[in-house]
């Protein structure tokens, strides 16, 4: 389960080209019985062209513009206008939850991160293959700070796509923050 939104560009990223992007890892794990899906929620940019939604209709309507931009090739469920699904999973803007077929959390994460969910899918599957051969498997609980650098050029595409209020908003948080780029 993945958060996102036609305003972040840390979505767009990821779904687009993370290395491996979301859409590789959906077309590869699919077939080994995963199911993914984005849940949609609040703009975290928005802008004159792409505003904040208030109703279920405006939010259908970004998540659809997403899906068609950027390619998304699984389903994308919409959260209520007040957020609900967002906020019971703690407001994380772009976060990723991984639940196995036991309906146990293994993975969760504040950001969505190609490289991370494929090396969680991985284990994950493996995992299961050892359980159902009947092996014993011992699981370990790991934290771990990754330090995700933005595609300056996806984050523009997605601020210019919002409206020049976005990107200008944007920019200011930067400057808010004492960064470049």
């Amino acid at each position: 389960m993945i958060f996102g939104s036609v305003t972040c560009g840390v979505t767009a990223t990821q779904v687009r080209t993370g290395k491996p992007s979301i859409r590789a890892l959906y077309a590869r794990y699919k077939k080994k019985g995963f199911e993914f899906f984005l849940v949609y929620t609040k703009e975290p940019h928005p802008g004159e062209n792409i505003l904040q939604p208030t109703t279920i209709e405006e939010r259908v309507k970004n998540a659809v513009r997403l899906k068609q931009e950027e390619k998304v090739n699984f389903p994308i469920l919409i959260d209520t206008p007040n957020n609900a699904v967002r906020n019971a999973y703690r407001g994380w803007a772009n976060g990723i939850f991984v639940v196995n077929k036991d309906g146990v959390l293994v993975f969760r994460s504040s950001w969505t991160h190609g490289p991370e969910l494929a090396q969680v899918l991985y284990d994950l599957h493996t995992w299961e293959k050892a359980q159902a051969r009947n092996e014993l498997v011992r699981v370990c609980y790991s934290e771990r700070l990754v330090g995700l650098l933005r595609n300056k050029k996806i984050s523009a595409s997605v601020h210019r796509r919002a409206g020049t209020q976005a990107a200008q908003d944007f920019v200011q948080l930067l400057d808010a923050e004492g960064k470049i780029g």
